[in-house]
């Protein structure tokens, strides 16, 4: 879902990351959306594993150019995104580590 200003912000009940470069970024939801419980938990596992993270306003242009992109809360956990319209991504490195990461926090 976008913002009003054509922002990236998150899914309908996800939050959204993407990885560029080995860095995890997050739209910023200061304006809008819904810092979940789940990315607050991934934001705090990637500082304790040395992973660069950022939260900053993102157009659908960074979505295009984003080697991984998953969603996430606190009830599914981790899922990536392997496609959206023509867009096509594989569940990389990063997204695979942060879920071995944060499974013992769910219940599956």
């Amino acid at each position: 879902m976008r913002d009003t200003s054509g922002r990236v912000v998150e899914g309908v009940y996800s939050n959204l990351f993407m990885v560029k470069g080995g860095v995890l970024l997050t739209p910023d939801l200061t304006r809008c959306g819904v810092a979940g419980v789940m990315r607050a938990e991934l934001l705090s596992v990637a500082e304790q594993a040395n992973m660069p993270a950022r939260a900053l306003d993102l157009q659908m242009s960074d979505l295009q150019k984003a080697d991984e992109v998953f969603l996430c809360n606190s009830v599914y956990g981790i899922w990536p995104v392997r496609a959206f319209e023509r867009l096509n991504w594989p569940v990389g490195p990063v997204t695979r580590k942060l879920q071995s990461l944060v499974r013992g926090l769910l219940d599956i």
